[in-house]
């Protein structure tokens, strides 16, 4: 696939945004997050876009 006239994002992230699916705390990382340190709950990034 070619791409003609396209401006891609330049975004890239230093730090990634991360929510505890259980408890609500929040924490930042530059490395990968598997779970709260708080509640050893689920986590998600939330600096990822949600549709």
């Amino acid at each position: 696939m070619v791409l003609h006239n396209t401006e891609l994002d330049p975004y890239s992230p230093e730090e990634r945004y991360y929510e505890c699916l259980s408890c609500g705390t929040r924490r930042t990382s530059t490395e990968h997050v598997a779970s709260c340190a708080e509640c050893d709950g689920e986590v998600r990034n939330i600096a990822v876009a949600r549709e």
